[in-house]
This record gives structure tokens, C-alpha cells and sequence, in this order.
């Protein structure tokens, strides 16, 4: 939102032809591009928008291709709103200040690639990272592309960029970069940088930098079509006091070929807090939350007016916990895997989540071992926990809902499920388990027309979707149609394959053993269907089941 008018704007660079700047007038976009000052005809690759000198409005930064100078357009916004003249419309525009702050000339012997805004040492000055990478290829055989090393530019108070990546030997080593991302993975309150190299795979560095405080923030706005609080960010501004200074960050979009963290970092310096946080909800009203102490994680809820802080700095910043979290994660996933020992395993990953309270995988499989051991209800407890606290997490939504179903006693239990897995589904609608057992649900629930839609569209999907055959051929059966169901029944058999073999049956409680071998409500019956495809014996244990609900 370059101009401020609360409405997403769009800024395009292109590559070998005019930038473009689209403001958003509400009904259409406007381009603006002369006008601004930014239609700049270079060979545009990387882009990244932040407030760089902290004069509370967004600029942007543009990486070119080699013999041309990076640029940086500064954003004359809040000047511009200064001195505007009441009752006249003011125009946008910005000046590239990339030369006289140290980050032209350095450009003009690389390609840039990926880069973004990032405070690497929190001293609460935006520094910024480039990933570099030639598109010619060298002198040498065998032929390869020319490698170039990454640059991390320093931001001295708004005064000067310095490129400090030749004091690191992992960024000054030449790659051929491309792609960039940054979040904080290991949960210590900084940045990590994630980079793609062409021909190589990726690189993943761990912030060790000495910084100041710090303070992260996790947006959760409202979904219009559900007013759900299960939303990221997307769009959303914040900004803060720190002290005198205004702190301004942004849920925007993506660099080249890259997505970085939805969670919002602020260095902070010495400063032990932000004060004055508000955060401008996209297509929402401004909501304030008052003031947040440092090197925690705080949650913001659109509509609630509350913080929620998730992590304090004591649970994490020392790197001696972290090493520890990871050995009782490790020996977790060993017990699981390796040892077979479930309550070994559960011990472990509530000893994990003790020092990492937001840490998804801990979760997810402390609830799969509670289910295992019987403990439904503690393992449905967990996913609760775990969809809270990572709303986009398509496991947490597909697994809850999937227990739900297996466990359900009522038909409010199997419309929560359904819940669940309609929420999974919108998360990633390539996934057919969810789809799957949404027609699972709907044929409990005698929908025999809304499973077979359900069903069909699953089995399109997904060839070796035995279940979805099954059931299909179950409700053809149902309907009267013989020579339907028998069909189903023969593509039920062929998606298991030329190897399989007939296994013994599990009783229909038995939920501890089935979640080892499977994870839906009705699966028992065609796991242990012995493959002949005859209707009347293949259904009538499923029949029996649904009849008796």
C-alpha cells in the first residue's frame, strides 16, 4: 500500500522493459508509473519493499542485471503529505537513492537475483541481502554458468550501505544464486537467511550475529467469506514507537522466485519494548494493542483488541536449549521410528515442546503417538493446540478432522470433522485425503449423492485412491446398479497394485491399531475386503455398519 489509502497497490519489474506502478483506486487500478519516478527501463529481476530509513512509509529495492546499478526508491510520501497544500490531491512519487547510499556502482559487476529487507542484527535499521548469480557462461570447460558472490549490505543508521558479506566465508563463497527467503527456523528471536543456487540445491544459514532486542509478531486477520480469525497477514501494515522512532513492517509479497516468513520481525536495539502497535488490517479498521515487550513472539488477532505472547526469549535464545530441543526431538522421532516405543516417544516430545512451545512437528506427532495409546481425546487436544497456533497448517486441520471422524459419537462430532477438513481442503486443494474422507463423512451421514461427488472427485485425482472406488462401488450397489458397482470394485483392486496381499481384519474400536494402519472412519472395510468383486459380500459388513447408526 505505497500510497497509504488502505487498498493494495502493485509494483512490476520487469526485465528489459518500463517498471510499472499500479495504485489501487478501489474499482481499478491506475498506472502511475511516469509520474512517480519509477518506470525505469533496466533489466529488473529482484524486488523488495521496506522502510529502510524510517520515515514511516514503504520504498523499494530493485536488482538489475550486470553493468547496471541496483536502484532504491525512496519514498517521498510522508514528505509529501507534510507540505501538501488542503483540498489539493498530492502525487506520488520517489527518488532513487541507491548511488549515494553505496548500493549503485557495487552492482554493476553481478546479476542480482533474490534480496530482501532484513534487520541481521537488530539494531533496528533495515539492512538488506542479495543473491547473486551470472546468466553468461564461463571460459572454462566443462561449460558452467559464471558463479558471484552474495552481497549483505549493511545499513549504517539510514547513513550508508556497507557490504559486509566478504567478512563471512559462506556469503563470500561465489554460487549462482537465485532465489532468497528469510524467517526465523530456529525459533532465537533473528533472521536466517535460505538460499537457491542453481546446479546446487539450497543453503540454509543460521544468524550468529551479535544484535539487540527483538520482537516478532503473527497476524491473524479475518477471512471475509467466513469471518474466521484464520487468515495471515496478507496485506496487513504495523507500525510501532520505538522510543522516537516510528517502526513500520509490511505482510507483502515475494521476491524472485521466493516467499519469505509471514511472521514480522522488529529489531529493537537496546529498547526493551514497542510501544503504540497498531496494525492497519487489509480491508479492515486500524485496531491498536498498545505496548509489547521484547524477545517474545506475539500473536495479533484481528478484532481482539488482546496480544497473545507464544515465546518469551527465556524458552529459546540460549543456543544450548535449542541443541537441546533438537536431541529430544530427534530422540522422539527414533522412538517412533526405530524402538516402536510410543510411551518413550510421548515423554519426549512434551519434553521438546517445553522448550519450544510453537514447534508444529513436536505437536503433530505427540498427538499421533497419544492417539495410538488410546488417548483420543489428549491427542485431539494437541491438534487443537497445534491449528491455533499455525491456523495454515494443512496437517493439524486434516488430522483433527480425521480423528474426529474415526471417533465420532454424533452427528456434531462428524460435522466438526467435516469442519476440519473442509478447512485442509481450501489449504491445499491437490490433497485428496481430506476430500476423501469428506465423502466418508457425507455417506454416514446417508448423503449417498454428496459422497459419490465427493468420491468421484477424489478418485479423478488420485488413480490409486482405493477407498474412493470402494465406496463407490458400495453406493452404485445401493442405487441398483449391479454392473456400477462391480466396476468400482474392479478399479478399487487394481489401484492396490499387483503386489498386494489380503492382511487380517481389525476390530471396528480398535482405534489404537488402526491409526497405525489406517486414518479414516470406513477404511477397515475395504482393508479387509479379500479383492473378489462381488457386491453382496464385499458390502455387507459396511451395510451392517451404516445401518446400525
Amino acid at each position: 500500500d505505497f500510497d497509504d489509502d488502505g487498498r493494495l497497490d502493485l509494483y512490476v519489474a520487469n526485465d528489459i522493459s518500463d517498471n510499472a506502478l499500479f495504485l489501487n483506486r478501489g474499482e481499478t487500478f491506475e498506472d502511475v508509473s511516469l509520474a512517480a519516478w519509477v518506470a525505469d527501463y533496466r533489466g529488473a529481476m529482484g524486488l523488495a519493499a521496506g522502510d529502510w530509513n524510517r520515515d514511516g512509509d514503504e520504498d523499494l529495492f530493485v536488482t538489475h542485471w550486470i553493468a547496471q546499478e541496483n536502484a532504491l526508491y525512496d519514498s517521498r510520501l510522508v514528505e509529501l503529505e507534510r507540505n501538501r497544500v488542503e483540498g489539493l490531491p498530492i502525487q506520488l512519487s520517489f527518488s532513487d537513492q541507491a548511488a549515494r547510499l553505496g548500493l549503485g556502482q557495487i552492482a554493476l559487476h553481478s546479476i542480482g537475483w533474490g534480496t530482501g529487507f532484513v534487520d541481521l542484527d537488530a539494531d533496528g535499521w533495515l539492512d538488506l541481502l542479495v543473491v547473486n548469480g551470472s546468466t553468461l557462461e564461463t571460459d572454462e570447460e566443462p561449460k558452467g554458468l559464471k558463479r558471484q558472490p552474495a552481497m549483505l549490505l549493511w545499513n549504517q543508521k539510514g547513513e550508508y550501505f556497507h557490504d559486509l558479506a566478504p567478512l563471512s566465508e559462506l556469503l563470500a563463497t561465489p554460487h549462482v544464486g537465485r532465489g532468497l527467503a528469510l524467517s526465523d527456523y530456529d525459533a532465537d528471536g533473528d533472521l536466517d537467511i535460505l538460499i537457491v543456487h542453481l546446479y546446487e540445491g539450497v543453503q540454509l544459514l543460521r544468524n550468529d550475529m551479535q544484535s539487540g532486542n527483538w520482537l516478532q509478531i503473527r497476524l491473524r486477520n479475518r477471512v471475509a467469506e467466513t469471518d474466521d480469525t484464520k487468515g495471515l497477514g496478507d496485506g496487513s501494515t504495523v507500525t510501532a514507537k520505538m522510543g522516537d522512532v516510528l517502526q513500520r513492517r509490511s505482510v507483502t509479497g515475494a521476491s524472485y522466485l521466493s516467499q519469505s516468513s509471514r511472521v514480522l520481525h522488529f529489531g529493537l536495539g537496546d529498547a526493551e519494548a514497542l510501544a503504540d502497535v497498531e496494525v492497519r488490517w487489509l480491508a479492515g479498521e486500524p485496531e491498536s494493542f498498545g505496548s509489547l515487550a521484547a524477545n517474545s513472539l506475539w500473536e495479533l488477532t484481528e478484532g481482539s483488541g488482546e496480544p497473545r505472547r507464544l515465546t518469551a526469549s527465556a524458552g529459546l535464545t540460549d543456543r544450548e536449549q535449542i541443541v537441546e530441543f533438537w536431541n529430544k526431538q530427534r530422540a522422539g522421532m527414533d522412538a517412533v521410528k526405530i524402538e516402536g516405543d510410543l510411551p518413550k516417544a510421548i515423554e519426549l516430545f512434551r519434553q521438546a515442546l517445553a522448550l519450544d512451545p510453537a514447534h508444529e512437528d513436536s505437536r503433530y506427532y505427540l498427538a499421533n503417538c497419544l492417539a495410538a495409546e488410546g488417548d483420543l481425546e489428549g491427542a485431539l487436544a494437541e491438534l487443537d493446540t497445534m491449528r491455533r497456533l499455525s491456523p495454515g497448517s494443512h496437517r493439524a486441520h486434516k488430522q483433527w478432522g480425521v480423528l474426529r471422524a474415526v471417533t465420532a459419537e454424533s452427528d456434531a462430532d462428524l460435522e466438526a470433522a467435516g469442519l476440519a477438513l473442509e478447512r485442509a481442503l481450501e489449504i491445499n486443494q491437490e490433497a485428496t485425503g481430506s476430500l476423501s474422507v469428506l465423502g466418508e463423512i457425507a455417506l454416514m451421514q446417508e448423503d449417498r449423492a454428496l459422497a459419490d461427488d465427493r468420491l468421484a472427485r477424489a478418485t479423478r485425482t488420485n488413480p490409486k485412491a482405493v477407498g474412493g472406488f470402494f465406496l463407490r462401488g458400495y453406493i452404485s450397489w445401493k442405487n441398483g446398479e449391479s454392473a456400477d458397482a462391480v466396476h468400482h470394485l474392479e478399479a478399487a483392486q487394481a489401484a492396490r497394485g499387483p503386489e498386494w496381499k489380503p492382511e487380517g481384519t481389525v476390530a471396528e474400536g480398535d482405534v489404537a491399531s488402526r491409526m497405525h494402519r489406517e486414518v479414516t472412519p470406513l477404511s477397515l472395510y475395504w482393508e479387509s475386503w479379500d479383492g473378489i468383486p462381488d457386491p453382496q459380500t464385499a458390502f455387507a459388513d459396511l451395510d451392517n455398519f451404516l445401518a446400525s447408526r
